[in-house]
């Protein structure tokens, strides 16, 4: 008999909110000096820094943090976009999920 079409919505619905808390992202920076991991609500979940990082400008340093966050935000959410595309038994995007990330930092709101 099949299953009530209530009963699996439900339990994909509890799948992907069970993923959606436990999917991280990890991404570090090409020299290696910044190491970040990502939730699937865009949290950070960890940022490590190596010594070499403390050798950088505050400018030099911050920007490769954003650039580290934005790499292990777009592998969590890609990962996300497949694995509920998986449970749903369609392919989604990142943009399927409203996720295109985290937004954009304007350089002259800071100033």
């Amino acid at each position: 008999m099949p299953e009530d079409p209530a009963e699996d919505m439900r339990r994909k619905a509890r799948e992907i909110e069970r993923i959606a808390v436990e999917l991280e992202g990890e991404a570090v920076s090409e020299d290696g000096a910044v190491r970040v991991v990502t939730g699937a609500a865009g949290n950070i979940k960890e940022l490590d820094l190596r010594m070499s990082a403390y050798q950088m400008s505050g400018v030099e340093l911050g920007e490769l943090i954003v650039e580290t966050i934005r790499a292990a935000d777009r592998r969590t959410q890609a990962d996300l976009a497949q694995r509920v595309g998986a449970i749903m038994g369609m392919p989604l995007s990142p943009d399927d999920l409203g996720g295109g990330g985290l937004a954009p930092i304007d350089p002259e709101e800071s100033r």
